[in-house]
């Protein structure tokens, strides 16, 4: 059976074809009573206004892009999980943009939103962004970055504040007698990750620790995997492990666990984002973290207020610590 298109909705409806658009794109400016029968009838024969046709008829859309590099990466999943619903409560609809760190990519998704009359973008990049390019693909302040960005004038930002959330894995550590902790990063580049990884190593030689960083240039499961082969040919071991994103504390312990090396037994290990699937880990993970539901939820307000002419913030959230499993006393 094929798709109804708008002249058989009016038809069957009694009415002209631009009340029937109006119904769905301006409902406001229909009687009730002529807005909720044209809606009845294109409900029964299964009509649904489609957001581009509508966006290119009227130049407004409701349609909001989220730029992320990878979506099986779980804790882009689980922003794009409670931004859907914020875009949604809002009367939005977002379209989930994957560039697989690709930054043409990125600018071609913003381009391409423009063309479609989107109000407002969100970016959630892997790495440091500068929000000067984005005037050149029309969004301007209209835009809102999530973590990667150094705070600016001309562009709203949300993170986590990433000090106090390595501070608190630290101070975890150091109350289970751990005096040789290690850290892997992971993510190069970003201003999250260069706050991280100064937090670590202030912190370390406050407490007067040697600071020890493993895992470089690579990032993610990679990043966890490469510090296990780094950590066991280690004359000195340390006795526990912060890693600078939950991904890369599954990858240490996993290659820990092949290698023949038990966490907690012979190494703590404390991840940071705090994502549902460390819970079933194998040991569950201890992690810092970050609330993504809000993250997402105040990304859409800030880019809604912007895109209103409203102000340029600046919001930083408090991280908290999951104490699970995958961390016990030193050895």
């Amino acid at each position: 059976m094929s798709t109804p298109n708008i002249e058989e909705v009016a038809a069957a409806a009694g009415v002209h074809r631009s009340t029937v658009s109006r119904a769905f794109s301006r409902p406001e400016a229909v009687k009730r009573e002529t807005r909720d029968h044209v809606l009845r009838v294109a409900a029964s024969l299964g009509y649904t206004m489609s957001p581009f046709a509508q966006a290119l008829r009227t130049k407004v859309s409701t349609l909001v892009p989220l730029v992320v590099p990878d979506i099986t990466n779980p804790y882009f999943a689980e922003l794009t999980k409670a931004m859907t619903a914020a875009a949604g409560e809002r009367g939005y609809q977002l379209v989930l943009c994957v560039t697989q760190g690709d930054a043409d990519a990125t600018a071609r998704y913003l381009d391409a939103m423009q063309a479609m009359y989107a109000p407002f973008a969100v970016i959630a990049p892997y790495a440091q962004v500068d929000p000067a390019e984005f005037e050149f693909h029309g969004f301007g302040r209209r835009l809102v970055v999530i973590d990667r960005v150094e705070p600016g004038d001309d562009t709203s930002t949300v993170t986590v504040d990433s000090a106090t959330g390595i501070e608190l894995a630290l101070d975890h550590l150091f109350e289970l007698g751990h005096t040789s902790i290690a850290y892997v990063s992971g993510i190069a580049g970003t201003h999250t990750a260069a706050d991280r990884r100064e937090a670590y190593r202030k912190l370390a030689e406050k407490h007067g620790m040697t600071p020890l960083e493993l895992g470089s240039s690579v990032i993610g499961v990679e990043a966890g995997e490469r510090a296990a082969e780094e950590l066991v040919n280690l004359r000195e071991r340390p006795t526990a492990v912060v890693a600078g994103n939950d991904q890369i504390a599954f990858g240490l312990i996993s290659a820990l666990g092949s290698r023949g090396m038990s966490v907690p037994g012979d190494v703590s290990v404390v991840g940071f984002d705090g994502l549902p699937l460390g819970a079933s880990s194998n040991p569950p993970l201890t992690s810092v973290q970050q609330p993504i539901g809000e993250m997402g939820r105040i990304a859409i307000h800030l880019a809604q207020q912007a895109a209103n002419g409203g102000p340029i913030e600046h919001v930083v959230l408090q991280p908290q610590l999951l104490v699970r499993s995958s961390t016990g006393p030193a050895r």
